[in-house]
């Protein structure tokens, strides 16, 4: 069972190439783990590099962080569905958001600082950012945008991190592969008054968001979360845990 649970591991970073300017993914797959820096990603507005020994690529900003990244994934077989979710990082002190665009969808995921952090100019948990929908991967190049500004706030510098992209294949089973991802779903949503949230790590808060990226309430763990004061509409929930924040799409009827 071991051996079974490495080479799965391994498949994670082995099961993509680069053709040309696009990286493809194999179809047989159930979960494909890119780094950013293994793509032959594009930018425009403030210049991102490679660190880490290329496990991440990133930029340091005196004051605001404005800029563009942009690579294409193709499937090397068949078509496939695939689930996305980002792994990135910024100061605790830092405030801003990141947009990510696939197929004319953009989702938008607000990244609220840490006031109360110890260390305000630290690099806070991994922030992942999972896209609303699933999305076709085929022999035709598809391009994923992200857009990111973050500004310096109650910390000394602006500092943003990309790490990771990973492609989930929901046809495919994951069972035998062990992960300490965290598992957040909320319900009922739409919601008309409350909604609750089920999740697999302990809930620290929860952040409430506009679509503009205004926060609106925060939360501690509560059994519902109340938002019969607000209009009806579409809202960012943001919900930290002890391994990380997960961000969800909340819509009030």
């Amino acid at each position: 069972m071991k051996k079974e649970l490495l080479f799965t591991a391994a498949l994670l970073f082995v099961a993509f190439s680069t053709f040309g300017q696009a990286t493809a993914l194999d179809p047989s797959v159930a979960q494909t783990q890119l780094r950013i820096a293994d793509t032959n990603y594009s930018q425009t507005g403030d210049t991102f590099g490679e660190a880490g020994s290329g496990a991440h690529v990133n930029t340091v900003q005196a004051e605001v962080i404005n800029g563009t990244i942009s690579f294409d994934v193709v499937s090397s077989g068949a078509d496939f569905e695939a689930s996305i979710i980002f792994h990135v990082r910024k100061l605790y002190g830092n405030s801003g958001s990141v947009d990510l665009t696939i197929d004319g969808t953009t989702d938008a995921f607000p990244l609220a600082k840490d006031a109360g952090a110890a260390n305000l100019d630290g690099f806070e948990t991994f922030n992942n950012l999972e896209f609303s929908q699933n999305i076709m991967v085929t022999s035709t190049p598809k391009t994923i945008t992200l857009d990111v500004n973050i500004l310096k706030d109650e910390a000394t510098e602006a500092k943003f991190r990309y790490y990771w992209v990973r492609f989930t294949n929901p046809t495919l089973g994951v069972d035998d592969f062990e992960t300490q991802e965290t598992s957040v779903k909320a319900y009922p949503n739409p919601a008309k008054n409350s909604f609750q949230i089920d999740s697999n790590k302990s809930i620290e808060r929860v952040e409430l968001y506009n679509i503009t990226g205004q926060l609106l309430k925060t939360y501690s763990e509560e059994a519902h979360y109340d938002i019969s004061d607000l209009a009806t509409g579409v809202y960012i929930a943001n919900i930290k845990t002890e391994l990380g924040s997960k961000t969800l799409r909340i819509v009030k009827e």
